[in-house]
C-alpha cells in the first residue's frame, strides 16, 4: 500500500514531526508500498521518498488538502488505492497498512467546537461537508482521525462532481470525511477510533499517561514547547530509510 504525506510549510519544529512520523511507519508499518510527500520536501528527505511538487493554490487548509491528493493522483503513479498522512502522526505497535480500517471517531459529523472551544473555519468546512454528503445520500460519520485515512482514485473519479463542489466550498470540504462516507456507503466496514491528540503536558509521566495504549498518536505546537522531540527520539531513535 503506497503512503502519501500531505506536508505544508511553516513548520515550528523544521519539519522534525515528519522525521520520526517517518520512522515510526518504518518501525511499525506493515506491508508499505512506495513512500510520497506532495507539497513542501524537508531537505533531510531522501530519494527513498517519490517527491510531487505543489504550492498552496487557495487561501484555505482544507481547499489546499483536498487539491495536493488530487495532484497527487494526477501528476504521479501512486496506486489506485493508497493511505494519506499527515505529517504529525506516530505509529506506537505494528499496522498492517494493506488491511487498514476505515476509522471514525463519531456515527454523525461534529459541525461545533467542544466545550470552552471556538468555531472556527475547520468547524465551518465540516459543516458544508455534512450537508454535501447528505445531499448525496452518503452516511455522515466523522472520519477523519489523527491517523493515516484511505483514498481511491478510482472513487474520486467516480465522485468527481462532489469533490469539484468541495473545493468550490468557500472553506472547503473535509477530504477524510468525504472519502471516508463514500467508502462506507460502498460497503467498507467503519471501526472506532480513540483520537488521540496531545497537547501541553506537564513531564514524561503525564505525556504517556495521555497517549496510553492507542495505536496513533499526533501532537500540536503546544506538545513541541513542551519538549516532545525528546520522547520521540527514546521511542524512535533509529535513522530511517527515508532520511538522508
Amino acid at each position: 500500500m503506497d503512503i502519501l504525506y500531505i506536508v505544508g510549510t511553516g513548520s515550528k519544529w523544521d519539519n522534525n514531526e515528519l522525521r520520526y512520523s517517518l520512522r515510526s511507519i518504518e518501525k511499525y508499518g506493515r506491508n508499505i508500498g512506495r513512500v510520497f510527500i506532495v507539497g513542501h520536501k524537508p531537505d533531510f528527505v531522501s530519494d527513498e521518498v517519490t517527491y510531487i511538487p505543489c504550492k498552496d493554490k487557495y487561501n484555505r487548509k482544507h481547499k489546499n488538502i483536498l487539491y495536493k491528493v488530487i495532484t497527487a493522483i494526477e501528476k504521479s503513479d501512486i496506486s489506485k488505492h493508497f493511505i494519506v498522512s499527515s505529517d504529525d502522526h506516530f505509529y506506537t505497535r505494528e499496522v498492517d497498512f494493506d488491511n487498514f480500517p476505515v476509522y471514525y471517531q463519531a456515527r454523525v459529523i461534529q459541525t461545533e467546537p467542544g466545550e470552552g472551544k471556538k468555531r472556527n473555519n475547520y468547524h465551518r468546512s465540516l459543516e458544508d461537508t455534512k450537508a454535501m454528503l447528505e445531499r448525496w445520500g452518503l452516511p455522515t460519520y466523522q472520519t477523519n482521525p489523527h491517523c493515516n485515512t484511505h483514498f481511491d482514485a478510482d472513487v474520486y473519479r467516480l465522485y468527481f462532481p462532489l469533490f469539484s463542489e468541495a473545493l468550490a466550498k468557500e472553506y472547503g470540504g473535509e477530504m477524510n470525511c468525504l472519502m471516508g462516507n463514500i467508502l462506507i456507503h460502498n460497503g467498507a466496514k467503519p471501526q472506532r477510533f480513540i483520537d488521540k491528540k496531545i497537547g501541553a503536558f506537564a513531564d514524561a509521566a503525564d505525556l504517556i499517561n495521555q497517549i496510553g495504549g492507542v495505536e496513533c498518536f499526533s501532537i500540536s505546537d503546544e506538545a513541541i514547547l513542551c519538549g516532545v522531540g525528546g520522547y520521540l527520539q527514546t521511542m524512535y531513535p533509529n535513522k530511517s530509510k527515508y532520511e538522508k
